[in-house]
């Protein structure tokens, strides 16, 4: 084999790891749990296949501080969504009452990174909603105890009477004639409803365009420093963020953007080694032409301050001078330079 005998770096072996971990999360979740296929539908894998997420070992167990720590939140946190979604994490159990301890494998801990993603302040779902999305619309997964089986069972036998209820309003509306005038009405409300979103979206879709090709602008405008240009750059995975309809055509000018901040950067920095070189042989020169000890030990000091500040053209500068002036002079003028 190609890779027999090969000594892999350590960081060659964490990718592995990483790689691991990813491909056993996408196959125990992809197609399978229906959180998943909301962030993968929206993108947003990212999120939670984060760098901690894949560090996870395969074979361990998390107590909820080290949970918390992989999930980038507070213990809290995860004993709030564990107690509420405790049947869909299903965590270790071990001890009872006042000392029983969660520990969670990487699977419930990638459940519980989900769950915080897509509730709390500012998120899309309640924990009821996410238990109505998990669960179903009928019941629960029925748990190991007893007493829990007998609540889905509850559970189960309340919502069938809900239903029964439903029916015969239902049967009601049919007999007294409002049924069909009931469909006629909703399904207007429902087309102007689409309408409407259709129109806010198309004139959200317009100011997105609007402000990317204003961020492109301004980071290619030649009276933005380079500071500015990359700030204006993070602007673009904000609106990535908040636009994933048009992720990818931000993603296009993101891209763009970037080649044209590195093209400055590299425009700038040869205006800095010109201007450097430039002066570097005009002091050389005015060395060669220096009336005076005095003068010329002014330039040496000069000179050396230059190669001091930048480090990074120290072989630069001594290639300058080593192709200026005479053999006899410059074999002194390095030694005097050079040697503090």
């Amino acid at each position: 084999m190609a890779d027999e005998g090969r000594v892999f770096t350590r960081e060659e072996v964490e990718e592995a790891k990483k790689e691991e971990i990813r491909e056993l999360l996408i196959q125990a979740f992809d197609g399978q749990s229906v959180l998943y296929e909301i962030y993968k539908k929206r993108g947003w894998l990212e999120r939670i296949l984060t760098d901690k997420i894949l560090s996870m070992d395969p074979e361990a167990l998390y107590i909820s501080s080290q949970v918390a720590e992989i999930c980038e939140t507070q213990d809290y946190v995860i004993k709030n969504k564990r107690r509420d979604l405790l049947d869909y994490i299903n965590p270790t159990t071990m001890g009872e009452g006042n000392s029983k301890i969660y520990k969670h494998n990487y699977i419930s801990v990638f459940k519980i990174k989900m769950i915080i993603g897509l509730t709390g302040e500012g998120s899309e779902y309640t924990l009821p909603q996410l238990k109505e999305l998990i669960y179903g619309n009928i019941t629960k997964p029925a748990a190991a105890s007893d007493n829990k089986a007998g609540e889905s069972n509850n559970d189960l036998l309340f919502q069938v009477m809900k239903q029964m209820d439903q029916f015969k309003d239902f049967y009601k509306l049919i007999q007294s004639g409002d049924f069909f005038k009931e469909v006629e009405d909703r399904a207007k409300a429902a087309a102007q409803s689409a309408a409407q979103t259709l129109m806010l979206e198309s004139r959200n879709d317009e100011e997105v365009k609007l402000q990317i090709d204003d961020l492109y602008q301004k980071i290619n405008a030649a009276d933005t420093s380079i500071a500015e240009k990359e700030l204006l750059l993070e602007k673009f995975s904000e609106l990535e963020q908040g636009n994933p309809s048009q992720a990818f055509t931000i993603r296009m000018y993101k891209n763009a953007a970037e080649d044209r901040v590195t093209k400055f950067k590299q425009d700038e920095r040869e205006l800095h080694i010109s201007k450097i070189k430039e002066r570097i042989l005009e002091l050389f020169e005015t060395f060669e032409n220096a009336a005076s000890e005095n003068e010329r030990e002014s330039i040496r000091e000069q000179l050396q301050q230059i190669s001091k500040e930048n480090t990074d053209l120290h072989f630069e500068i001594r290639y300058w001078l080593s192709t200026t002036g005479k053999e006899k002079k410059r074999k002194g003028f390095f030694g005097r330079l050079f040697s503090s």
